[in-house]
């Protein structure tokens, strides 16, 4: 168990983290999802015909452009890569578990080379077998049935069964060590991170509408809009705690590792955390209006805000409650049009680039500053991991 004056990114020194460990687990955690996606999510297109018979003929038809577009030729190339990267990979760590000494460096080097073989595979794969048109037509099942919404948001936490097996097997490290240094997870710190982030992102809002510069429009008699916001409030919470530990926690751990830096462990892991985005249907419709590389930087920021509050708190808790109060924000309060959780929440708004962008900024200035504020108030004879902060009067 971590001492709480460790800093979170020097948990890593301990356990196994040797370089192809690292990607094994991420390799793991990638499958995994994967595989939680393609189990949970089946059932959505005959879940979108019952709610919706008009959007289930746009599934299936998309669906069937998609077979249409599919070169199957190199799908069984990168399918072969990834076939046998992924039984080397496999069959090498476990040489490297039952072997001592003279297998252990070969078998280590053998299993990084199959993984990154995997790895090749799978990322030539993905963009093969994956359609924009189909994926914002599944997107808009969710907004017309509240069971396709429980699916689509139980995906995320599934996902981390092999994120966590892979912590404690491989790394040989407590899962607890992924969320924090504190000795124990610090659930004020998410519930204040939470509550500042709604009060700071309402306030922005009631003042933009007042001023009239931004245009809101009621939807209180949206159909299921009350189960959608108690799913949103409970389900929301579990699919941002996922995004955190992945990119704010395990990716920062493995760059800062890597890379003894960890500015440009941030900045690679935000770059990572944006791109993850671009299918979103945000990205497609800033793509199609000439400002993709505006939106994506709005997802950029975000991200590295959030490892800052990491680094702030020196855990996750804080980001954790950062990133699932803006989902929730918008989920329950004010969504848009075009949003990649297309669910009727209290107002309705027209997404503005040029205003959103400025008032985002603005938004993540300050809740940082609050943020930073309230943790120097917590913080007594506990190291605060902040760069300029070292430890804290002695009680």
């Amino acid at each position: 168990m971590s001492d709480s004056n460790i800093s979170y990114f020097e948990i890593t020194n301990e356990g196994v983290s040797v370089w192809w460990s690292w990607i094994l687990v991420f390799w793991f955690t990638v499958l995994g999802w994967l595989l939680v996606q393609i189990v949970i999510t089946g059932p959505i297109p005959e879940l979108a015909r019952s709610a919706d018979p008009n959007l289930g003929f746009q599934i299936d038809k998309a669906t069937e452009n998609m077979i249409q577009q599919i070169d199957f030729k190199k799908v069984s190339y990168f399918g072969l890569i990834f076939f046998f990267g992924t039984l080397l990979g496999l069959i090498s760590w476990s040489m490297n578990r039952s072997f001592k000494n003279s297998y252990l460096k070969s078998s280590g080097f053998l299993t990084g080379i199959g993984v990154i073989a995997s790895f090749y595979g799978l990322i030539n794969l993905f963009p093969l077998m994956n359609d924009a048109e189909a994926n914002t037509t599944i997107i808009k099942a969710i907004g017309v049935s509240p069971t396709i919404y429980i699916l689509f948001l139980l995906v995320f936490p599934a996902s981390l069964i092999a994120l966590y097996l892979g912590q404690k097997y491989i790394h040989q490290r407590t899962i607890l060590s992924l969320h924090t240094a504190s000795p124990t997870i610090r659930w004020n710190r998410g519930i204040n991170a939470f509550l500042v982030t709604w009060l700071v992102l309402g306030t922005l809002s009631l003042a933009g509408h007042i001023s009239g510069l931004s245009v809101v429009k009621a939807n209180f008699q949206a159909e299921n809009i009350l189960l959608y916001m108690i799913l949103s409030l409970a389900l929301i919470p579990l699919q941002s705690a996922t995004e955190e530990i992945v990119f704010r926690g395990y990716l920062n751990q493995w760059f800062t590792h890597l890379l003894k830096n960890k500015w440009i462990a941030f900045i690679i892991s935000s770059a990572l955390f944006a791109s993850m985005h671009l299918s979103n249907p945000e990205a497609l419709k800033g793509s199609e209006d000439g400002v993709l590389l505006l939106t994506m930087s709005g997802y950029f920021l975000f991200g590295f805000v959030a490892c800052l509050l990491v680094w702030m708190d020196n855990g996750l808790e804080s980001a954790i409650g950062f990133h699932a109060a803006n989902n929730t924000f918008a989920a329950i309060f004010i969504n848009y049009e075009g949003s990649v959780l297309p669910v009727p929440s209290l107002f309705m708004a027209k997404p503005n680039i040029n205003l959103d962008m400025p008032i985002m900024v603005i938004a993540l200035i300050i809740i940082t500053l609050v943020l930073l504020s309230l943790l120097g108030e917590m913080e007594r004879g506990v190291m605060l991991p902040i760069g300029f902060c070292a430890l804290a009067s002695q009680t």
